[in-house]
This record gives structure tokens, C-alpha cells and sequence, in this order.
């Protein structure tokens, strides 16, 4: 993500050559998973979901334009939509040599090659890193140009390796790169010679061995002959390198890899206590692989054994198991989307009633995502007015609501006026808002500006204060470009990172560490909004599977940022993150250095799903919440978002929670962030006990 401005954020899926695209499922405690499909998720009685059909028309729905620049597609193979938002995004558009984290490994991409390293850990008082020094590089003979991408998927993506100066651009070979998979794999597709960039000994296995930089790694090959640094692969063998675990045998090691993983499905399954993710990594003639879960979940394989080995990364260490299918499970987090205040004291509903008195705004932002957000903080004013039932208030906020929604739902608006609207660009294969922001012309942080929109549109039409009808083409135009299956429209989960179980927000990712999310709750809150506008829209697939994205970003706003356990770094010396890259981790933010942004920018907007997602279940979580927030304001004020971090004070304990009722009191009107009523503050910390 690039941002130079305070923002926002809160609480608590053979070798491919086609678009593979997601299939929802609904269950119980334990139901099967839902496997990736060919078309998009039916719903039980085989019909397409409304919000799914919602992918494959939006170029009907809304006006085409181009509003930004078209992306380079040099790096894009032809018919495949442009790949933003991905962890791999870097290696499709960052200046050559492009790198990016397919986490355990480093891989590089330059003119003709693709190369593998495995990171050292390196902390500081305030980042944990990724450090690479030489990459084991593989050169295609022949392939002088950067390689393109032939899919773009969530958790792989393939690269072809073509000859520019032949007829018709003759491929000689692909290569895939993969979450978990700890190597780079490529599979010829004509003769060819691949050069690596140090010779390996070679065994009579047929087991390469190269030590590089203090680290081991293995080649191995098929159908090949091999001389020194050059391996001649006949068409349809291959070659797959590799970093070797410390203290593991080279050999006995590269036996466990049967052949290269050429695509990666991933599968969800929604309970009533925890949610499943299962990724079936698929090799190249069926065997097993090595598979690595992420450091932040306790993953395992269906089918094999978790004791190859360990690797370091910036999350802490993780296994190296042995299989095709690698399964964990999260809490389930089913979507609240406004907050019950029917608990509240005669003196707390008075105290909310005044300040829905004195919530009012002169105007309402017109780019998308200060704009969405002011959606959102009406929404949730008008919804605890009309709760309470202060009809002034309910009437008054959902008047100046009603018009805005109605205008930023309007399908045919950007016809008509320049701002406050949408369009589809065909040029990056998804939906942008007029006016933009944070660069959102280039898909940058398309989940967070539309997550508000999308939750305001939910709690509008719940109350009954718009028609579902009415706004729903253009809600599901949000939806589907930031949460659907997938068409030739949209690609599948744009933001979404199944293995990583969080979401990435730069569009084209040109940095060296990879791709970035600093705004965990905002994530939360797009998934909370996506899962409850399908579950009013009636569409159970689509609501199953933000279900899963909203259990599984929540796990991670926990386990990565808010309450990280960074005992492997004891250099690390904070009690929060503030950015996740692919590469590194940063007690930082884009837009300041106040120890109180690192904090609230994982607060903001504290919607009512995040009031069980961060109150601390036991005294360890409690201390935790409250080191964080000493660490976030030491003098118990800050510039920015005081308010929010006094919110989240309110769920460690009674004595904090009356404390924080005094100060949302007495706070000044200039201290509560444009995300935010007072109303909506007194009303959280109400019923935070």
C-alpha cells in the first residue's frame, strides 16, 4: 500500500493455463470443504449466487473508462487480467530485478531467469526482516525478455519463459511460484537448456547440491542430461531447486519433493466454532511435496508428516511437512455489524441521545475512501439512534445518509458528475471510484475504501432505510471486485491471500520487500461488511466465504499485529506491528512515527465485530492490551486516535472501561477521528462489559 495521510482501520484459492476460480461452502462444526471450480460457486439448488453473478456483468452494470494509466502488461501473459493486490504482485511490475516472498523463500525475477533464496531473520528495536544475499539463479536459454504470468491466482501463479525473436513468441518453459511451497519448480515445454548461476556437485542420485551464502540448496531434475551448471531438459521435463533445511540431508530431503507444484487450490470450510483452510498443492505427475504452513497458525498436512525440517521467518519458525494437502483452523468470526445498546443504563442512553444531538457534519468527503468512511460513521450513528429510538436523530442522520448512499449507488452516476461514483476499468480488470484516493486508481487499498461503503449500504438496508434493490447493482460491483469467485471480468479474491490468511493492499507492489497491509482492521472490517451484505442479499455461498476471509483476517490482525508473539526477535522490542510486508515487519506506519499510530491504525474504526475479536480472553491478553496501549500514549493523550485507543481500553476490565467512559466524555470535539461520532464511542464503551 502508498499512503502519505492518516487513514482508518479496526477491530478484530494440470498446470494451469486457465483462471481457476473459488467455490463457497456452507457447513457445521466440521463440514467438507469447498475446492476451487472451474466456474463460479453455485448456490444449493446449482444456481449462481447474486452477488457472484454480479462479477461476470460489470461492465453492463457500471460506465467503462480508464482512469489511470494502463498497467504494464509486459509482465502479463495475454488474456490474463492484470494480477494486483497479490503477494507476487512485485514480480509482474517492480523494475528488474523484481523480488518477492513466496514465504519460506525469497524468489527473484529478472530478464530470462527466476532465482530462490532463503532469508535470514535479521531484528531491530523496531523491524524484523528478511535478509537475501545470493539468489541460486536459473536461466532459460533463449528467454531474454521478463517472464510473463499465465495466471493470476491467490496463492501461485505460473510464469512463462518465451524466446521474443521466434515466430509467434515460442515458448520454451514455465515456472511456478508458490505460498508454502519452499522452492521454484520449471517444467519445459520444448528442448531447452537452463543455466544455473553455480554449478552444482551432482550425485548419483541424480541430486544436485550447491552451497550458496551459508546456506544448502538441492536441485533435482527429470528427463534431463546434466553438464556442470547446465541442465538440458527435453520437452515436458524438469527442474525444481531448493533451500535445504539446516541440519537435513540434501538427498533424503530432495526425495520428499516427487516433482514441481504447477497450481494450488485452496478450500474453505466454515463451522460453528472454528473455520478451516485447506491449500492442495498439485505436483507435476501427482506426488507429494514439501509444504510450509505460516509460522502464525498451527497447519498440517491430511496425509504425510510435519518433521522435514524448520525454516526462520519474519512470523517466527514454522515446519516443513510432507504432503499435498495443508489444513488449519481458526475461530470462527460471524459478522456483527452494528452494536446492541438495548443493555445500556437510563444515564448511558441519555449521554448517547445528547451527542446523536450534536452529530451532525456540514458535507460529506467526495473521494472514496474518506468519503466511504463518512458513510460508515452515519451508519452506525443512524443505527443506534434508531435503536434507542430517537427518532430526531434517526430522522435528521438518516435523511443526509439516504441522499449520500443513494448518490454513490447511483449505477449510471459517473455519466453524470465526476465524483461520488463508480466505473469499470477494463485496463486493470476491476471497479474504481471517482473520486480516488491512495492511489485506488491503481487498485491500491480497494478493500478498505469499499469495505466502508459496502457496510453502510448493510446496516441502510437492514434498518429498512433504503431498499435493497435500490442500491444493490453497485454494492455488488464492490463485492465482486474485492471478494467474488472470479470471471474474466474480475480476477478471484483480488486483496486476499489464502495462505497468509490475511489481505495485501498495494496494487502493483514495486517494492523490494514484497507486497504490504498495514491497516489489519480495515481488512476486518471489508470482510465483516462483504459477509453481512450477502447474507442479506440472500447469497450463502458468498457469505460462507467472507466468513472465511473475515475469520481468518481477524486470526491474523491478532497473531501479526495487534498481540504478535515476537519471542524469536527478542531485538523487537514493541508490543504491536504497524505494517506486514512480504519481507519484513515494521513498527511504522505510512503516515506517522507517533507511537499511537502504530496502535490505532489497528483500531480504527472499532466496528462492533471487533469488540470480540480484540477483548483479552485471559490476564496474559490483558496485560498485553493495556502494555500496548501504554506503549501507545505514555502520557494517556495522543495527537491522533485517542479515542479510539480509549475505546479499546474500555475491554480490559471494569476499572478501564468506567475510565474511558469519563474521558470519551469530556474529549474534544477535534480529537474523535472523521470515522467516528461520540455517540458511536459512548455506545461501544457502554457495552464493552
Amino acid at each position: 500500500m502508498t499512503r502519505a495521510q492518516p487513514l482508518r482501520l479496526l477491530t478484530a484459492a494440470g498446470l494451469a493455463s486457465a483462471l481457476v476460480v473459488l467455490a463457497g461452502c456452507t457447513g457445521d462444526a466440521e463440514p467438507d470443504g469447498s475446492p476451487m471450480a472451474e466456474t463460479m460457486a453455485p448456490t444449493a439448488d446449482g444456481e449462481v449466487g447474486v452477488v457472484d453473478a454480479a462479477a461476470s456483468t460489470l461492465a453492463q452494470t457500471l460506465p467503462v473508462e480508464a482512469i489511470a494509466e494502463p498497467p504494464s502488461m509486459e509482465g502479463v501473459a495475454d488474456g490474463v487480467l492484470a494480477p494486483t493486490n497479490r503477494w507476487y504482485s512485485g514480480l509482474v511490475y517492480a523494475d528488474l530485478p523484481a523480488k518477492s516472498f513466496a514465504t519460506p523463500v525469497a524468489v527473484q525475477v529478472d530478464a530470462g531467469s527466476l532465482g530462490v533464496a532463503l532469508p535470514t531473520i535479521a531484528a531491530s528495536d523496531a523491524l524484523i526482516a528478511a535478509q537475501t544475499a545470493d539468489f541460486l539463479t536459473v536461466t532459460v536459454e533463449g528467454a531474454d525478455s521478463r517472464p510473463k504470468a499465465l495466471v493470476n491466482e491467490p496463492a501461485y501463479t505460473t510464469l512463462a519463459f518465451s524466446d521474443p525473436g521466434a515466430e509467434d513468441d515460442a515458448r520454451l518453459a514455465t515456472a511456478t511460484v508458490a505460498q508454502g511451497w519452499p522452492a521454484i519448480g520449471f517444467v519445459a515445454t520444448a528442448d531447452v537448456t537452463l543455466s544455473l548461476s553455480a554449478a552444482p556437485t551432482w550425485g548419483e542420485d541424480g541430486v544436485g547440491i550447491v552451497d550458496l551464502a551459508g546456506t544448502t540448496y538441492a536441485v533435482s531434475t527429470a528427463d534431463a542430461e546434466v553438464d556442470g551448471a547446465d541442465v538440458t531438459l527435453r520437452d515436458g521435463g524438469w527442474l525444481q531447486a531448493f533451500p535445504v533445511p539446516a541440519g537435513a540431508d540434501p538427498s533424503e530431503y530432495a526425495a520428499l519433493m516427487s516433482s514441481p507444484v504447477v497450481a494450488v487450490t485452496p478450500q474453505w470450510a466454515v463451522g460453528e466454532d472454528n473455520t478451516s483452510t485447506t491449500l492442495t498443492y498439485e505436483t507435476l505427475d501427482g506426488g507429494p511435496t514439501v509444504v510450509v504452513p505460516s509460522a502464525a497458525v498451527d497447519g498440517t498436512v491430511t496425509e504425510g508428516t510435519c518433521d522435514a525440517g524448520t525454516f526462520a521467518t519474519i512470523d517466527g519458525p514454522t515446519v516443513a511437512c510432507v504432503g499435498n494437502d495443508l489444513t488449519w483452523h481458526v475461530d470462527t468470526i460471524r459478522p456483527e455489524l452494528t452494536l446492541d445498546v438495548s443493555n445500556l443504563s437510563a444515564e448511558e442512553q441519555e449521554a448517547v441521545t445528547a451527542a446523536l444531538a450534536d452529530a451532525d457534519v456540514a458535507d460529506y468527503p467526495s473521494d472514496t475512501y474518506f468519503g466511504s468512511k463518512a458513510l460508515y460513521r452515519d451508519a452506525q450513528a443512524y443505527a443506534i439512534a434508531d435503536a434507542l429510538g430517537d427518532e430526531d436523530s434517526a430522522a435528521r442522520i438518516g435523511q443526509r445518509l439516504s441522499a449520500a448512499l443513494t448518490q454513490w449507488t447511483q449505477a449510471d452516476g459517473c455519466e453524470l458528475r465526476s465524483s461520488r461514483c463508480f466505473v469499470y476499468d477494463e485496463n486493470w480488470g476491476g471497479v474504481v471510484g471517482l473520486e480516488p484516493s491512495f492511489d485506488s486508481q491503481e487498485f491500491n487499498d480497494h478493500h478498505f475504501h469499499y469495505g466502508y461503503l459496502i457496510y453502510a449500504a448493510a446496516i441502510a438496508v437492514e434498518t429498512g432505510l433504503l431498499e435493497e434493490d435500490d442500491v444493490a447493482p453497485v454494492v455488488d460491483a464492490l463485492v465482486a471486485d474485492i471478494a467474488s469467485t472470479g470471471t474474466d471480468q474480475v480476477p478471484a479474491l483480488r486483496p486476499f491471500d489464502p495462505w497468509a490468511g490475511h489481505s495485501w493492499a498495494s496494487g502493483i507492489s514495486p517494492f523490494a520487500d514484497g507486497n504490504n497491509q498495514e491497516s489489519s482492521s480495515e481488512a476486518v472490517l471489508a470482510w465483516t461488511a462483504v459477509a453481512a451484505w450477502a447474507e442479506l442479499r440472500g447469497d450463502a455461498g458468498a457469505a460462507e466465504r467472507a466468513t472465511w476471509m473475515l475469520s481468518a483476517e481477524a486470526h491474523s490482525a491478532i497473531a501479526l499485529y495487534v498481540r504478535p508473539d515476537t519471542s524469536f526477535a527478542p531485538e523487537y522490542l514493541h508490543q504491536v506491528v504497524g505494517i506486514q510486508w512480504g519481507g519484513k515487519r515494521d513498527w511504522a506506519t505510512w503516515f506517522s512515527p507517533d507511537p499511537a499510530a502504530m496502535l490505532g491504525i489497528q483500531l480504527i474504526p472499532l466496528a462492533p465485530t471487533q469488540a470480540e475479536i480484540l477483548a483479552p480472553t485471559d490476564e496474559t491478553e490483558t496485560s498485553r492490551v493495556l502494555s500496548s496501549i501504554t506503549e501507545a500514549m505514555p502520557t494517556g493523550t495522543a495527537d491522533q486516535f485517542t479515542d479510539l485507543i480509549t475505546m479499546y481500553s474500555a475491554l480490559a476490565g471494569p476499572k478501564q472501561q468506567s475510565a474511558a467512559w469519563s474521558i470519551a466524555l469530556a474529549l474534544p470535539d477535534s480529537a474523535i477521528d472523521d470515522g467516528m461520532t461520540r455517540a458511536y464511542m459512548l455506545a461501544f464503551i457502554a457495552a464493552a462489559g
